[in-house]
């Protein structure tokens, strides 16, 4: 193992002491800021992996390091050969092509293996932060993270044909130079994960660019590349999706309430029109909504014309819902309460109480099993069964 005798070490030491003392949350990423480096011989594009520990290469394209007070402006902070940059955390970054038109110019991929095992069934969110270099002709999407069961050596310096496992929520194109922005997702575990990935992704074919201007103020000539600067990356455990926002404008989307598009007939039966209504629910929220109200007075019309029935009424959540509540408790048992809110609207409308069984099942009986945000509105609902 290499001695680090680097100002990027003595950072990295006084980070850890901090961290120490202030409890901040565990981060699987050994070395995420890329401060554990020796520098003393450090001068030019490459020479990162031979200089920092545990990060290292999954293709034959070697890998870049940048640090403060370098003698060869090539590898320095904040001017170095492809642009000026501070560094998001402490006094070293790194470096990668997520896309390239110009074939001497391979992409290049950051590997790391995990600090930590992972858990099965166990949520994470993946995060860095990126800032797209001054002298880059392309911003583009695809850039994001893998998660590898296995150690990743591609003996070539193409592109890697891999599915990202996280990508920003809209996979925009990464287009900011004049700072930093942070890349995060979740991703629920295997318990088989070992190694981490970062680059871009999406393949040629694939990619949206958007060419670039220098900015004002900036030397150098402008390579056919998307090159960014890499800095602070960190993978840990968390309970609930909130817990992993990139930004505010990133949040779960709390506006979506399902609409549900069954249509009544004359013809069916109370049991029938009881089995498909139901009440859905924007992210979080427990009091129904026009259409909802609509949907507890048209049952309210059969209890009155059969007064010896009674009504189960059965709240839900999504999981999303569910894991927010592990972590806040206003939301936890969302499902019941929004059951004991309909139950308040059936008697604002004359149902007695008695006559109303509250139940609920969270999210243990979801009407949609995918990943999307539809699936996940379809969930948020209380539903009703006649006792009769």
């Amino acid at each position: 193992m290499k001695t680090i005798v680097s100002k990027c070490f003595f950072a990295l030491a006084a980070t850890f002491l901090l961290s120490n003392v202030s409890g901040q949350e565990d981060n699987y990423v050994p070395n995420g800021s890329f401060e554990n480096s020796d520098l003393r011989k450090l001068k030019s594009q490459g020479q990162l992996e031979e200089y920092t520990e545990d990060w290292f290469a999954a293709t034959e394209a070697p890998l870049d390091l940048y640090a403060e007070g370098m003698k060869s402006e090539k590898v320095n902070i904040p001017n170095n050969v492809y642009g000026k940059q501070e560094a998001a955390d402490g006094v070293c970054y790194a470096g990668f092509r997520a896309f390239s038109k110009d074939p001497k110019l391979p992409r290049t991929y950051f590997e790391v293996e995990l600090g930590s095992d992972l858990e099965k069934n166990q949520l994470y969110c993946v995060s860095f932060d990126i800032s797209l270099s001054d002298l880059s002709r392309y911003a583009v999407n695809g850039v994001g993270a893998y998660l590898s069961d296995r150690k990743i050596e591609q003996g070539n310096t193409g592109a890697l044909n891999r599915k990202a496992s996280v990508l920003h929520k809209s996979d925009k194109v990464m287009s900011l130079q004049d700072g930093w922005e942070t890349v995060c997702g979740t991703f629920i575990g295997t318990g088989e994960e070992e190694f981490l990935v970062i680059g871009g992704f999406h393949k040629d074919s694939d990619v949206e660019d958007e060419k670039m201007k220098k900015p004002v103020g900036i030397t150098g000539v402008i390579k056919n590349q998307a090159y960014y600067y890499l800095d602070n990356v960190k993978l840990r455990p968390i309970d609930a999706k909130s817990q992993c926002a990139c930004s505010a404008a990133d949040e779960v989307r709390t506006d979506l309430v399902y609409g549900s598009s069954v249509v009544l007939s004359e013809s069916m039966t109370p049991d029938e029109i009881t089995s498909i209504s139901a009440v859905y629910y924007a992210f979080l929220k427990r009091r129904p909504t026009g259409a909802g109200s609509a949907t507890v007075a048209k049952l309210a019309d059969i209890l009155k014309e059969n007064p010896s029935w009674k009504l189960r009424v059965i709240g839900h959540a999504d999981e999303d819902e569910f894991n927010e509540g592990k972590i806040n408790p206003r939301y936890r048992g969302l499902g019941e309460k929004r059951a004991d809110q309909v139950v308040a609207k059936f008697g604002e409308i004359g149902i007695d109480a008695s006559r109303l069984v509250v139940d609920t099942m969270e999210n243990s009986d979801p009407a949609s099993t995918r990943d999307t945000d539809i699936s996940r509105a379809q969930n948020r609902r209380v539903t009703f069964e006649l006792i009769k």
